[in-house]
């Protein structure tokens, strides 16, 4: 199954189970969201995106400079293990790294966890 669709079930299961009042906040929020024009201002895939300069798991730095000189990079955003859409791209990405790889990309997660949080979710390829 694919990202996409594992995200599509995941929303048709949960708003199945929410009371009428979260449904119906929730969808409030989409629209409000939706016409804040937001996802317009986005980066969006292809798009440059601004150097960063952030903190790794193991204590150094990463700055986004540096891995573009090595080659196109592609992020994940993983906001952590309590997040459900996180780990199901967390668990969709080995899928799409061969072809990152075939791209001579490099794969890259930003996160705001803990560095041990990190590294546990590096070694177990999942927070869940």
């Amino acid at each position: 199954m694919s990202l996409k669709a594992d995200l599509d079930s995941f929303r048709s299961e949960f708003m199945a189970k929410v009371p009428a009042e979260i449904r119906e906040a929730m969808s409030r929020a989409d629209v409000e969201l939706a016409a804040s024009g937001i996802a317009q201002r986005a980066i969006k895939a292809g798009d440059r995106a601004p150097d960063f300069w952030l903190p790794d798991a193991r204590g150094g730095y990463v700055q986004l400079r540096h891995l573009l000189a090595k080659g196109p990079v592609v992020v994940s955003f993983y906001r952590g293990g309590w997040c459900p859409h996180c780990n199901l791209e967390l668990h969709a990405l080995p899928n799409a790294l061969a072809e990152i790889e075939q791209l001579g990309a490099q794969l890259v997660a930003i996160s705001p966890q803990t560095p041990d949080e990190s590294l546990s979710t590096a070694k177990s390829g999942t927070d869940d």
